[in-house]
C-alpha cells in the first residue's frame, strides 16, 4: 500500500469526531499539493499617467502667435532665415490689418488737405497736388493690401505664400516711394522762403500756414515712425530669437 491510499485510511479513520468545519477526506487533493497562486501587487509600469504629467507633454497650438513663432523657428535654416519668416509673420497676423485699416485715414486727409487749399501756397504749388496724388494712390494700395489679406485668410497656403505681392503691387510701392522722395524735396526746400500772412506779398511768396504745417508734419512723422518701427522689429526679433532657443 503505497502513501497516499494510508493517508486517506488515517483520514477515513480519524473524521468522526471532528469539530464542525474540520477538513473532511472529500477536501483532501490526492493528486498532490497545488503551487500557490500568484500575487497580485501593483506594478509601477501598470499605473496610467497622471493627468498634470499628461498636459505637461502637449505641444503647443499652432493657432496661437506663440506656436507659429515655434513652427517657423522649426522650419528656418539659420537666424537669418528665422528673422525674415518672423516678419513675414508679423505682417500677416490680424492686428497688422487692423493696424493698415486705422491708416487709411491718413491718405484720406490727405486728399481733403490738398484740395482745400490747393491754390492756397503760391510758394510752392506741388506741396497741395503732392497731398492730393499721395492720398490717392496710399488708399488704391492700402485697399489692395486689405483685400489681399482677408482673400487669403481662409486658405490652407503658408504665411510667405500669402505675403508674396504682384508685379502691380511693386510698381504702386516704386512709384509712392519717389514720390515721397519729391515730396521731401518741395516741402522741405521751402520751409524759411515763405510767408503766411499776406496774400498778395510775392517776396516771400505766400503758403497756407495749416497746409505747410500739416504737410511738413506728415513727412517728418514719416521719419520718426520708420525709426519706431525698425527699433520693435528688432526688439521682436530678439525676444522671438530668445523664445525659440528655450527649445
Amino acid at each position: 500500500m503505497d502513501d497516499k491510499q494510508r493517508e486517506v485510511e488515517s483520514l477515513e479513520r480519524g473524521t468522526a469526531g471532528q469539530p464542525y468545519g474540520a477538513v473532511g477526506p472529500e477536501d483532501v487533493n490526492v493528486d498532490g499539493p497545488h503551487p500557490p497562486p500568484p500575487t497580485y501587487t501593483a506594478s509601477n509600469e501598470a499605473i496610467p499617467p497622471s493627468y498634470s504629467q499628461q498636459s505637461a507633454d502637449v505641444p503647443p497650438s499652432y493657432d496661437s502667435l506663440y506656436g507659429k513663432v515655434k513652427r517657423v523657428k522649426a522650419e528656418s535654416s539659420g537666424c537669418l532665415d528665422f528673422f525674415k519668416k518672423f516678419l513675414v509673420l508679423l505682417c500677416g497676423t490680424i492686428g497688422c490689418t487692423i493696424i493698415i485699416g486705422l491708416v487709411l485715414a491718413i491718405p484720406i486727409s490727405m486728399i481733403v488737405m490738398g484740395s482745400v487749399y490747393l491754390h492756397d501756397c503760391p510758394a510752392e504749388r506741388y506741396i497741395p497736388i503732392y497731398l492730393i496724388v499721395g492720398g490717392v494712390f496710399g488708399v488704391l494700395k492700402n485697399g489692395f493690401g486689405i483685400g489681399q489679406r482677408v482673400k487669403n485668410k481662409g486658405s490652407d497656403e503658408e504665411d510667405e505664400e500669402n505675403s508674396k505681392t504682384n508685379p502691380a503691387d511693386s510698381v504702386l510701392n516704386c512709384f509712392l516711394f519717389a514720390w515721397f522722395i519729391a515730396g521731401n524735396v518741395w516741402i522741405y526746400r521751402t520751409k524759411h522762403h515763405y510767408q503766411s500772412y499776406n496774400t498778395t506779398m510775392t517776396s516771400p511768396p505766400y503758403c497756407d500756414e495749416t497746409l505747410y504745417q500739416y504737410a511738413f508734419w506728415l513727412t517728418t512723422s514719416s521719419y520718426i515712425l520708420i525709426g519706431a518701427t525698425c527699433c520693435c522689429i528688432i526688439c521682436g526679433g530678439i525676444v522671438a530669437a530668445a523664445a525659440g532657443g528655450k527649445d
